[in-house]
């Protein structure tokens, strides 16, 4: 499971914690593994990696931008990121290795928000009159009166998205039915409000995560969870210079890896995590098998379009 991608906000923080925590426990490892471009693909019965979901993304774009082509409109696809940097580090970093090269992701969100900043797209539209403006908008994502995609989520709430224009297209094409599609991917990626808060009190959970701030205590890091040093970090690295900021969050991140590991608090988490989830997956199991089966043909599609 990983739930980084496409989650829905939630209101209360204890539901943003569960969020977080899922990420972690889904999405950290060992601390030597393979790195997403030369791990084996993954089996029928698992969800994709992230290196794996970014070539569907990738290839979305790139379907985005020739239909945009035929309405008459330039569209630009953004560079990758690397492979390393796809991941999360989620609730608890337990990857010393990871730690040490990004610290928390720092660098990589920056890199990310420049990206952002210096879209082409953007740009383009920022610089269209009212009425090219509103010719762009509709070929990429429909005008009014597009259809709206609508499906209730696990834990209470609906989500909505636009099914129009270009995009809508690109994802027809890789995923089949939007509306199976759209289904099954808002509900296989928000289960955890349905079980992470009772993960959160488990006793075992809280246990461990009182080792690892005794662990953290013992290297000079006095935090009571992970969260605390997110917390924190800003504060601590507010006026720095770019270098010093860094080094200080890889300090903090490899501390938390390195009590994580040697506490067994990660191990600990994921197996709680795979215990707390099952029977929640159980009782979605459809959805979830529906979501992996549409994004694994999508990802054959994707890796066909793109080595055109």
């Amino acid at each position: 499971m990983r739930f980084h991608r496409r989650v829905s906000t939630v209101a209360t923080p204890l539901l943003a914690l569960a969020l977080a925590l899922a990420l972690a426990l889904t999405g950290c490892g060992p601390a030597e593994k393979p790195s997403a471009e030369t791990r084996p693909a993954a089996p029928e019965d698992a969800s994709l990696t992230e290196a794996q979901l970014a070539v569907i993304d990738r290839a979305e774009l790139v379907l985005t931008k020739k239909c945009m082509a035929r309405h008459g409109h330039p569209y630009w696809v953004a560079p990758s990121m690397r492979a390393d940097e796809l991941r999360a580090p989620g609730y608890v970093l337990d990857d010393v290795g990871w730690a040490r090269r990004h610290g928390y992701g720092g660098r990589i969100q920056q890199k990310a928000l420049a990206t952002k900043r210096h879209d082409r797209n953007i740009a383009y539209r920022a610089g269209l009159s009212g009425a090219e403006a509103r010719a762009y908008v509709r070929a990429l994502s429909g005008g009014p009166g597009t259809p709206l995609l609508t499906t209730p989520l696990p834990g209470g709430g609906k989500v909505r998205a636009s099914n129009g224009g270009c995009e809508a297209e690109a994802r027809k094409r890789l995923y089949g039915d939007p509306s199976v599609w759209f289904r099954a991917d808002k509900i296989a990626t928000n289960l955890t409000p349905l079980y992470v808060p009772r993960l959160l009190r488990d006793e075992r959970f809280t246990r461990a995560q009182r080792h690892w701030a005794t662990c953290m205590r013992r290297a000079g890091q006095s935090y009571t969870d992970p969260t605390a040093i997110r917390s924190a970090l800003p504060r601590l690295t507010q006026g720095l210079d770019p270098g010093r900021a860094h080094t200080i969050e890889v300090r903090l991140a490899v501390a938390e890896a390195t009590c994580a590991r040697s506490t067994g608090f990660a191990e600990t988490a994921r197996r709680l995590e795979r215990e707390h989830s099952a029977p929640v997956r159980a009782r979605y199991a459809r959805d979830i098998a529906t979501r992996d089966r549409l994004q694994r043909a999508a990802l054959a599609r994707a890796e066909r379009l793109l080595g055109e």
